[in-house]
């Protein structure tokens, strides 16, 4: 049922126990409302046709950024290096990528990244979504939601008794979803 629901890509639904005989009823949900962009002011350097700039980012994803103030010497197309620090790491490094739309003073930069560089990128957007509060506060939006279509169609006892925002669900070497990976629901923050 709840994988019906527009705003969930994708749910799992599990008995955790707490405590010896205290089984809840939890559902792991990744959300169609998870931002695909988050903002990311920072300065970075960038290297255009052998010239290095100094320009900002507005946000970050985990394919690319948003530079704001460039220069009408980027094209779309164009290979271009960014220098920058990523939220969560301690140094700044190089970034390929290219400029895959221009707009007024705004560029879109698709990365094209190591595995390596992928992993570091992936982990700084899942640390703003977790550090800036994005998913606490998706949490509050989408819980009562969820609840209320459920009681539609459900009785009580089968609606979960805690909802939890994921951005993917783990999943086993075969493709089903790991219940050992499943974070332990942190009543405080993550109950609906």
């Amino acid at each position: 049922m709840l994988a019906q629901h527009p705003d969930v890509r994708e749910v799992a639904v599990i008995f955790r126990e707490e405590e010896a005989a205290n089984k809840r009823l939890v559902a792991y949900i990744v959300s169609e409302l998870i931002p695909e962009r988050l903002p990311y002011h920072r300065t970075c350097l960038v290297e255009l046709d052998q010239n290095t700039m100094t320009l900002y980012t507005e946000d970050i994803s985990y394919n690319g950024f948003c530079l704001i103030n460039v220069p009408s010497s980027f094209k779309k197309g164009k290979p271009v290096r960014l220098r920058l620090l990523l939220p969560s790491e301690s140094e700044e490094r190089w970034l390929k990528g290219t400029i895959v739309w221009c707009q007024e003073q705004k560029a879109g930069i698709l990365l094209s990244l190591t595995p390596f560089e992928q992993l570091l990128v992936h982990r700084s957007v899942d640390y703003i979504l977790e550090t800036q509060g994005f998913l606490k506060v998706l949490q509050r939006i989408i819980t009562g939601s969820l609840r209320k279509y459920l009681k539609l169609y459900l009785p009580d006892e089968p609606v979960p008794d805690m909802f939890v925002i994921l951005q993917s669900l783990p999943l086993t070497p075969d493709g089903q979803v790991n219940s050992q990976a499943l974070p332990t629901p942190e009543t405080n923050s993550w109950i609906g």
